[in-house]
């Protein structure tokens, strides 16, 4: 292992346990993430906004995707195949059943239909205000993003940003960081 994946597993190590602190110490923090994104960011009319299921301790980014639909945004929701490939997002809306995918986070059914989204809600476990993010490790968003030209939107417990960020030449940058305190334009 090189010092850089070393490093990176470290950090994330570190970085679940503080994202888990801050999840229980602020039950109401997706709420004002929420507030703080529709009122920062402006989004193109009728942009396909990608999301995720948010797996516990992660910051959920349903109420922000309810007030998107809400605003005429259309949803997606990302599927994920095997290790190595990019992610298929296919349409959902609030309400739609969900099944377990690959990973075991839950997706939409494999009838629903694919789109590209515009801009992509993008879970982490750390980022810098460069736009660097950390993520679980197994590359999914770094090759979606790089084969495509999304607006790329982390969403992040503020206690989850640390001063800098190992990169790695994979590594795909964030155009925003919004987290329950700041919308941070990378």
């Amino acid at each position: 292992m090189n010092e850089s994946a070393a490093t990176k597993r470290a950090l994330r190590a570190s970085l679940r346990v503080r994202r888990k602190a801050a999840a229980a110490a602020d039950p109401a923090a997706a709420e004002r993430l929420a507030q703080i994104f529709l009122s920062h960011l402006s989004l193109a009319a009728g942009a396909v906004v990608a999301g995720y299921s948010a797996v516990p301790p992660e910051l959920d980014p349903a109420p922000l995707m309810t007030a998107l639909a809400a605003g005429g945004h259309p949803l997606a929701l990302p599927c994920t195949g095997p290790l190595g490939t990019v992610l298929v997002f296919r349409s959902w809306q609030p309400g739609d059943p969900l099944v377990k995918g690959a990973l075991g986070i839950e997706e939409p059914r494999p009838e629903a239909p694919s789109v590209l989204p515009s801009v992509a809600l993008v879970p982490l476990l750390g980022f810098d205000r460069r736009g660097h993010r950390l993520g679980q490790g197994g590359g999914y968003y770094d090759r979606t993003l790089a084969a495509g030209t999304m607006l790329a939107i982390g969403l992040a417990y503020a206690a989850q940003e640390v001063e800098v960020l190992p990169v790695e030449p994979w590594d795909r940058r964030l155009d925003w960081i919004v987290t329950e305190r700041e919308a941070i334009r990378a």
